[in-house]
């Protein structure tokens, strides 16, 4: 399984001290406000290592499916519905 327009918001990719997640930032730019998508790597200690960053969410699934597809893929949501999502 990988990440999809679907499961970016709260699925993300994971190694022995490191997650791989998407998170979304705002900025200006030449006066106008631009949502960005922000393939992101965070520590153990939730420190973030690395980060780049997308004005299309597709560009940064592709981006961070291939770069950290490798890792264990964490999907938090259960099978019985977004109620019972372990992420909440």
């Amino acid at each position: 399984m990988s990440l999809n327009l679907t499961n970016w918001n709260y699925s993300y990719y994971n190694s022995e001290f490191f997650k791989a997640l998407i998170s979304i930032v705002g900025t200006e730019k030449d006066g106008e406000f631009v949502q960005l998508y922000c393939p992101t790597v965070i520590d153990d200690q939730d420190t973030e290592v690395f980060q780049k960053d997308f004005e299309d969410l597709q560009e940064a699934i592709d981006f961070i499916n291939k770069n950290y597809s490798h890792w264990s893929f964490i999907d938090p949501a259960r099978k019985d519905g977004c109620s019972s999502c372990s992420a909440h």
